[in-house]
């Protein structure tokens, strides 16, 4: 949410984004999203949203991206993933509602790929949805030899996704992880 943005504004957004109409209890869920939003990312010149998988073998290389950035950067910028915002389960905003939410006040995108499970093809249908998110997104892709790459991603990730990410030079390619700290390190860099 840009430091402007009214509670209005924010429910107006959210009715836009939305299906169908806010629950009572999705109205409270936006009333805490929004504190969450001001404790962690309002202030920040340089908002990070941090996508990938959340897989036991995976979340390493996402929490470290958003550790690098947090560590890095200084002040002036904030890394976080969706889960950082309404992390009590009690509280309900629609996931999708909640994505794109986010993803509008962030000033910066990065998604790390190395399969096609988890919410990864709904997030990445999201992501090339609006021109605006394309704008602000950098995907980082684990690359495999021909004959796995395609066990690993759906023919939509590979002849849509990457492939609008690779024409716009944002696609960032990874097999190691030294390769991958290496690629976080200048992807950060040239973003700030």
């Amino acid at each position: 949410m840009s430091d402007s943005s009214s509670e209005s504004d924010l429910e107006a957004r959210a009715q836009r984004h939305h299906y169908r109409s806010l629950t009572p209890e999705e109205y409270e869920g936006l009333t805490h999203f929004r504190a969450d939003w001001a404790d962690i990312a309002a202030e920040a010149n340089n908002r990070f949203f941090i996508l990938g998988s959340f897989a036991e073998d995976d979340v390493d290389r996402v929490n470290e991206l958003k550790a690098h950035i947090n560590r890095e950067t200084g002040d002036g910028a904030v890394a976080y993933r969706m889960d950082d915002f309404l992390p009590e389960i009690d509280l309900t905003l629609h996931p999708i509602l909640k994505f794109k939410l986010i993803a509008d006040d962030s000033h910066h995108i990065l998604g790390v790929c190395e399969h096609d499970q988890g919410g990864a093809l709904i997030e990445h249908g999201l992501l090339i949805e609006s021109r605006s998110y394309i704008d602000k997104t950098h995907i980082l892709k684990r690359s495999y030899p021909p004959e796995r790459e395609k066990e690993r991603y759906s023919w939509m990730q590979t002849f849509g996704v990457f492939e609008i990410f690779e024409y716009y030079d944002q696609l960032h390619e990874w097999e190691t992880v030294s390769e991958y700290e290496h690629q976080i390190e200048d992807l950060v860099e040239q973003l700030l």
